[in-house]
């Protein structure tokens, strides 16, 4: 697939993502005091060309992923996009290495790319997530990012990106797309194309494949805030939405999850969402002339 594409793939998916209304999230009509919704619009844009040149080259992704958040973190003062950069990184180059668009194929590249990363790939990331000041916590094992001599410890145990993702997939569901090769998302791509034929509609077909998701997969930004029970109580909360999907109940759980109270965040899931809808996407760049009605 062509590079030009699968980067305005990306920079839409996003735009679309943030667009769309997801319980528990910035959108257009909601800002949150430490993130806005235009951080997210000018962010997802702005790392455009680094997708671009990382489909041209197709390598190095750790560079590439650091790249990207330099690139983000110039138009917008907060970690909006990091999840996101992860996610879109090796999907998009994976897409560079296919012709016309297929899952199964796609899914090969994808695997492929993650299962060969290097050592310096996993440095690039590390000084991603500092450059970001991305929320992390301690890890139960492995270098620690919070350590200064982190990035020596990959070094000494030859502890490759891929091999870091693993040791965090057990807490972090984005660690967890790497190392099963992005299952979650090609789940969200499958599910907005079902629901996109079914509504005709991509802003409700986003909202109604991030509560699926929701219930379905704990989100492990709240766990790492707000501790795994509440988050599982979520998902719960989010099935009980799916199983009588109307407008009142979604918004209803959306005050649930924002209310002061709790304010409740399924970052993560929503990063999945953008990652869903690149693959979506390009999808629809191969199969249709105008591709989103």
């Amino acid at each position: 697939m062509k590079p030009f594409e699968i980067m305005k793939a990306s920079q839409i998916a996003c735009c679309f993502e943030v667009g769309s209304f997801k319980p528990g999230n910035v959108h257009k009509n909601r800002d949150y005091d430490d993130i806005k919704y235009h951080h997210f619009i000018s962010s997802g844009i702005a790392f455009g060309d680094v997708v671009h040149d990382a489909c041209m080259h197709q390598n190095n992704i750790g560079n590439y992923i650091k790249k990207a958040v330099i690139e983000s973190k110039r138009w917008s003062p907060t970690n909006a996009n990091l999840g996101i950069i992860m996610l879109h990184l090796p999907i998009s180059i994976a897409a560079s290495k296919i012709g016309e668009f297929d899952e199964n194929l796609l899914k090969k590249e994808t695997k492929l790319i993650t299962k060969s990363t290097s050592v310096y790939d996993a440095i690039s990331v590390y000084d991603a997530i500092e450059i970001a000041l991305a929320f992390v916590d301690s890890p139960k094992e492995g270098p620690d990012l919070k350590n200064k001599n982190a990035k020596q410890e990959l070094i000494n145990k030859n502890l490759t990106l891929y091999d870091v993702f693993k040791i965090s997939s057990s807490w972090d569901n984005i660690s967890k797309e790497w190392t099963e090769n992005f299952k979650i998302s090609y789940k969200g791509y499958n599910l907005i194309k079902e629901y996109y034929e079914e509504l005709n509609n991509i802003n409700l077909s986003v909202t109604k494949t991030f509560i699926n998701l929701l219930s379905e997969y704990p989100d492990t930004l709240i766990a790492r805030k707000k501790g795994i029970d509440i988050s599982k109580m979520v998902s719960e909360k989010a099935k009980g939405v799916l199983n009588d999907f109307t407008k009142e109940n979604v918004i209803d759980f959306d005050k649930f999850l924002s209310k002061d109270g709790n304010k409740l965040n399924p970052g993560t899931t929503a990063d999945l969402i953008a990652s869903s809808l690149l693959i979506f996407l390009l999808d629809r760049i191969s199969s249709e002339k105008t591709i989103i009605y």
